[in-house]
C-alpha cells in the first residue's frame, strides 16, 4: 500500500509541469505559434477531468492560444469555444482558483470583443484585487507583471499590485 501510494505520488510530480515553467511558456506561447504549439502539447496528458484546476486552465488556455494562430474561421471558432468551455468548467469547479480566474482575465483583455468572450472582466479584477495578499510571492510577481501591462487595469487598480 506504501508502495502504491509513493507511485502516485512520484507519477503525480513528474507528470505535473512546474508552476513557474508553465507561466513562462503561457508568456511564449501568446507571441510564438511554434512556442504555443509546444504549450499545447506539454498538457496533452492532462485531461478534462485532472483534478489540479491551475493546470487544467493553462490547458484551456493553450486550446485558445492554438486558435489565435489558426487561419480558418471555422476551426478558429471551434477551438476558442473549446478553450473558452474547459475554461469556464474549471472555473466553475473550484471558482476559488486565483490563478485560473487570472488566465481567464488575461483571455478576456486580449481577444477581440466580436468573440463576445468579455463578461467576466470586471468580477475576474474584483476577484484578483481582493485576493492579490493571500497568494504566494511567485504567482503576486506574475499577477502584478500582467496587471502593470495590462489595459483592463487603471493606473488606481495596478498600484493596488504592490
Amino acid at each position: 500500500m506504501k508502495l502504491l501510494g509513493l507511485c502516485i505520488i512520484v507519477f503525480t510530480f513528474f507528470n505535473s509541469p512546474e508552476l513557474s515553467l508553465v507561466r513562462q511558456n503561457y508568456i511564449s506561447a501568446a507571441v510564438s505559434e511554434a512556442d504555443a504549439d509546444a504549450f499545447h502539447k506539454s498538457f496533452e496528458t492532462i485531461n478534462e477531468s485532472h483534478n489540479n484546476c491551475t493546470l487544467l486552465a493553462y490547458k484551456a488556455a493553450s486550446i485558445v492560444l492554438l486558435a489565435k494562430y489558426e487561419s480558418g474561421l471555422i476551426t478558429k471558432t471551434r477551438l476558442f469555444n473549446r478553450g473558452t468551455d474547459l475554461l469556464e468548467a474549471t472555473i466553475k469547479k473550484a471558482p476559488d482558483n486565483y490563478e485560473a480566474r487570472l488566465i481567464r482575465l488575461n483571455i478576456q483583455d486580449n481577444v477581440p470583443w466580436i468573440t463576445g468572450y468579455t463578461s467576466k472582466i470586471k468580477q475576474d479584477k474584483q476577484f484578483l484585487i481582493k485576493n492579490y495578499a493571500k497568494q504566494p510571492d511567485d504567482l503576486k510577481a506574475f499577477t502584478k507583471q500582467y496587471a502593470l501591462q495590462s489595459g483592463a487595469f487603471s493606473q488606481k487598480e495596478k498600484a493596488m499590485f504592490n
